[in-house]
């Protein structure tokens, strides 16, 4: 009879574990809008060495959105290992380092695409203080991260979405085609 039960249960996960894997993913929450074509775009991003700027680059040109690059009021040393005590206690401590040039319409927008580096387990924080200081309810917020690893991914996305509570969150990108990631999210066509 133990033998019965121990069957039945590992029966049981093994069908849990598979049926549940399909209908959700943690890295990447449900795409539930519809293409709109009439919808005005957004890509914002902070890049300090150039991978993020060429990612939201590539956006730009599948999207015709229009651009704006986050640049901190303090700025970073070109190379963000010279910082890293600074970008640490940033990202440890939740802060909310400066922006300094802040646009006055980002409301006007009804799709953000965000972009940033995953630094010390996080987004840059000056892509926090960008998003923070707009009412961006209702609005879509897609993140986009570079970052030689998607350890930190998970955390990166659930930044945002802390930051962004009222806003519509569709999947970010992770590698491979740029339109067809747009495609799947219904920004594109």
């Amino acid at each position: 009879m133990k033998k019965l039960y121990v069957l039945v249960f590992a029966a049981l996960a093994a069908f849990l574990a598979t049926s549940c894997k399909e209908d959700f993913d943690p890295n990447y929450p449900a795409d539930n809008i519809e293409y709109d074509g009439s919808r005005r775009i957004l890509v914002a991003y902070f890049s300090q060495t150039g991978n993020t700027e060429r990612l939201a680059n590539q956006i730009v040109a599948a999207t015709g959105a229009d651009v704006y690059r986050i640049q901190p009021s303090e700025p970073y040393a070109s190379n963000p290992y010279d910082d890293s005590g600074r970008i640490q206690n940033e990202s440890y401590d939740d802060l909310r380092p400066g922006v300094a040039n802040l646009p006055d319409n980002v409301e006007d927008y009804d799709v953000i695409l965000v972009g940033s580096p995953i630094w010390w387990h996080n987004p840059a924080m000056v892509v926090c203080t960008f998003l923070e200081s707009y009412d961006l309810s209702g609005k879509i917020i897609v993140p986009f991260f570079t970052y030689g690893s998607t350890e930190y991914l998970q955390q990166s996305i659930d930044k945002i979405h802390e930051v962004t509570p009222s806003s519509v969150h569709l999947r970010t990108y992770s590698g491979g085609s740029v339109e067809e990631w747009l495609r799947g999210i219904h920004i594109i066509q």
